[in-house]
């Protein structure tokens, strides 16, 4: 779901999804510890059993208290933050949002900016300006996430997202997609390091089975994001049935879907962040 604009109507998250799927052969020792030190610059470190918050932090940092603040001084370090100043960057927030995005990386979270795709309709020459903005505009930002990803996979889709994978990935950016919903096979982690396999309201999450194929991902690979919670109890439980289906980021939010569960932090944050 692709959030409204940011400061009159903050942005919500579509769809989200990333992974990079690769087979790696038996290699000598000494090669797979380079291989593990390269990958650590791109991939978050999360715990088996532990979910990480992936936080889609529609809303400006203005405030009393700074809502940036309040969200990274009681996430986990390893969390990460998506930037979203109006449905993408823009230019006259740089300075707005520079210390607050300083103020998440000292304290171990990454900041990635927003950029929605239409579900591969929107052209790639204008997700690609949007995403260099971000990184000429936010120099802080460290990857991104791609909202509104394709579900089903064909040739000019998956040609799509290839191209935006490579083209983060060669920034040293970390990529999540955004479906919203669980694709029918793996595809999208050929591109993304993350994929949002679910998105929705509580009441459906209650009866939400993942694919196989989810169950069969790394954690940190898979992403849930939950609105509608409305009790800290069931903020909990629904933290508890993600690590059981192997999510190693996830979001819980009390805020109902409209107009937008995504405007600010949820009410049991310093909760969630404590026992998810």
């Amino acid at each position: 779901m692709r959030p409204a604009p940011a400061r009159a109507c903050p942005p919500r998250t579509g769809r989200l999804a990333s992974r990079i799927s690769v087979r790696w052969p038996a290699a000598p020792a000494v090669a797979v510890v380079s291989l593990l030190v390269l990958t650590a610059a791109v991939a978050p470190v999360v715990a088996l059993g532990a979910p990480l918050e992936l936080v889609p932090a529609y809303f400006g940092p203005e405030g009393s208290p700074d809502p940036w603040h309040t969200m990274c001084e009681a996430a986990p370090a390893g969390s990460t933050v998506i930037l979203n100043p109006d449905n993408g960057p823009v230019k006259r927030d740089a300075k707005v949002y520079a210390e607050p995005i300083r103020f998440c990386e000292e304290r171990g979270q990454r900041v990635i900016g927003y950029v929605f795709t239409r579900y591969g309709k929107r052209s790639l020459g204008a997700v690609e300006r949007a995403i260099a903005h971000y990184y000429t505009w936010y120099p802080a930002v460290e990857g991104i996430f791609l909202d509104e990803m394709a579900e089903v996979p064909t040739a000019k889709v998956e040609a799509y997202y290839r191209q935006l994978g490579v083209y983060v990935h060669s920034k040293g950016g970390y990529l999540v997609g955004n479906p919203g919903d669980t694709a029918p096979t793996p595809w999208q982690l050929a591109d993304v390091d993350t994929v949002v396999t679910f998105e929705g309201s509580a009441a459906s999450y209650a009866s939400y089975s993942p694919a196989p194929w989810v169950l069969a991902e790394q954690p940190p690979q898979v992403a849930d994001i939950i609105y509608g919670a409305s009790e800290s109890s069931q903020m909990e439980a629904d933290c508890e049935r993600a690590a059981g289906e192997n999510a190693g980021f996830i979001y819980v939010t009390n805020l109902p879907e409209h107009p937008d569960p995504y405007a600010a932090l949820p009410g049991y944050w310093t909760a969630e962040t404590a026992r998810c």
